[in-house]
């Protein structure tokens, strides 16, 4: 189990999420910024429930970001190849 984090890691993490999150809604190479900011927003959010984060609007918009980039260059790509496979389309 992690130590909770203090308020000035939390801001630090809810700021490098957003970063990383928009940076993964760069095509292909934003895969990898992408699952960073996904792992920056799962820390910050199991910390201490009721814990004030200031810097929490920066947190939602930047895992909203990382999950629409996963989304789109990842998961909706692979669904196209894989039923171009089994559908066998030339």
């Amino acid at each position: 189990m992690k130590p909770p984090l203090t308020k000035v890691e939390m801001i630090e993490r809810s700021m490098s999420c957003f970063r990383w999150g928009l940076l993964g809604l760069l095509p292909v190479i934003g895969i990898p910024m992408a699952v960073r900011a996904l792992l920056h927003y799962h820390r910050v959010k199991s910390g201490p429930a009721g814990v004030w984060n200031p810097a929490r609007r920066y947190l939602r918009w930047g895992g909203i970001c990382a999950r629409l980039g996963l989304w789109v260059f990842l998961v909706i790509p692979l669904a196209i190849v894989t039923c171009a496979v089994v559908f066998n389309y030339p």
